[in-house]
């Protein structure tokens, strides 16, 4: 999941930190209670995975509780690194000036597939099943965040009910904030 997380999401902050460190964060999503992370393999192969959490905010403070001090040896290569400051000053601004009062708490943190099996209905499929994942935790609708260069991701999400409700910045970068309905019946269902 980390290496195609890096080469599959490189638009977003995660990614500059490096596999090891992806790998360290996608252990920790698959033990955190509040979060979700489903897979879909080709043999042993991982070619897409998805991951939400419940509440974003709460999910943050947890890591960065449990796992903060551990990742952040991690990361001082990136932190020593000029362009470090401004995307750290960015990502706060991103995380405090954002009026997120309407926004749903829950989020689809992340959701990437392997180039060779794109267009092929995995990503679909995933988002199916973290939608009846949220469904089934009686979460009504999630957020889910996509950058202006993640072209896919702008049509992908609407397609599948998405609605834009915000733009956004982060650093440079601008981005949409899609809410995400889990319905009761999935479309296709009846």
């Amino acid at each position: 999941m980390a290496h195609l997380h890096a080469t599959e999401l490189q638009a977003g902050l995660l990614a500059k930190f490096g596999v090891a460190f992806l790998a360290d964060f996608y252990n920790y999503v698959a033990g955190d209670p509040g979060c979700v992370l489903l897979v879909a393999l080709e043999g042993d192969k991982v070619i897409g995975f998805v991951s939400g959490t419940h509440d974003i905010g709460k999910f943050y403070h947890r890591f960065i509780l449990r796992r903060g001090l551990k990742l952040a040896t991690r990361l001082v290569p990136y932190l020593l690194s000029r362009r470090a400051l401004s995307s750290i000053v960015s990502l706060r601004r991103y995380l405090t000036s954002r009026n997120t009062t309407h926004l749903p708490v829950s989020e689809l943190t992340s959701l990437a597939v392997d180039v060779g099996a794109q267009r092929k209905g995995v990503g679909k499929a995933l988002f199916a099943a973290l939608q009846e994942h949220f469904r089934s935790e009686g979460i009504q609708a999630f957020q889910v965040t996509a950058a202006k260069t993640q072209v896919a991701a702008l049509q992908f999400y609407p397609a599948l009910g998405a609605k834009l409700v915000a733009k956004t910045q982060l650093g440079t970068l601008e981005s949409f904030v899609f809410v995400c309905p889990t319905p009761r019946d999935p479309p296709g269902s009846t």
